[in-house]
């Protein structure tokens, strides 16, 4: 699905990417973690392009494919982005945010098509926002809108999501819900997931494979529970942490 060969990433001279090297396989679940400013969110802006400044050496392959050879439209028909919560609010309802997500597959003249309108109606119904469809963005609860841009994402009909901190500024119930809904649409839907997150007990939680950067660098890839034996969490966010089974599920867990 995802494969870097020694990619690196400068603006203005300073290296924000250094000679990341790995392989993801279709359907995983990847997990990258790691200190403020490791380039976490960088990494995802690299393999959607949104990066206007900065220069890239080594090769990204998505689904087989130099990540160079792909149109705009044909990239947006691959990944789907969920960005940060807390940020600019469109002025648009939930409805109307999942119908802009739908241009890849829209001709430069003509309407809504029928697979539009069915997509739009699966993404509200899978992220449960239907009766919410007709409410503006700005009406809605912090964990409502996130789940609406979740939606959105989700109509673009993409093999692939990316998503930056999509917890971040979520309650706990929130935080839970938006974590069970992944899960459904990794386990059930198929969607392969790529998540930034500060959540270090998420990728124990989500399985797959998890990417540990610092500085730009490549501390760590491979399965989550490896990160509990090798010392990479203390190398990475220069702390001490307790590794603990948890009561309820029984899976290992870190504590800060």
């Amino acid at each position: 699905m995802l494969r870097l060969k020694n990619f690196t990433f400068t603006i203005d001279g300073r290296t924000i990417l250094d000679r990341l090297d790995f392989t993801a396989p279709e359907g995983i679940y990847l997990s990258i973690i790691g200190p403020n400013g490791a380039g976490k969110s960088t990494l995802l802006k690299c393999l959607l392009r949104l990066h206007e400044r900065g220069r890239t050496r080594g090769e990204i392959e998505i689904q087989g494919r130099p990540l160079s050879e792909y149109g705009q439209k044909d990239l947006a028909r691959t990944l789907a982005y969920v960005p940060q919560a807390g940020g600019w609010i469109p002025p648009f309802t939930v409805r109307e945010l999942l119908c802009l997500s739908r241009y890849p597959y829209m001709p430069l003249t003509g309407g809504f098509s029928a697979a539009d309108r069915l997509a739009v109606e699966k993404a509200l119904e899978l992220a449960e926002l239907t009766a919410l469809a007709d409410r503006p963005l700005r009406a809605l609860s912090g964990g409502e809108r996130q789940r609406a841009f979740m939606a959105a994402a989700l109509a673009q009909e993409t093999p692939v999501m990316l998503l930056d901190e999509p917890a971040s500024f979520l309650d706990p119930k929130h935080a839970a819900d938006l974590k069970a809904l992944l899960k459904k649409l990794h386990q059930e839907e198929g969607l392969s997931l790529i998540t930034v997150t500060h959540d270090l007990n998420h990728p124990l939680d989500a399985g797959g494979l998890a990417l540990v950067l610092r500085e730009g660098r490549q501390l760590f890839f491979g399965p989550p529970e490896e990160l509990l034996r090798n010392g990479v969490l203390e190398e990475a966010y220069q702390h001490k942490f307790t590794c603990f089974t948890h009561p309820r599920s029984g899976r290992p867990a870190i504590l800060d």
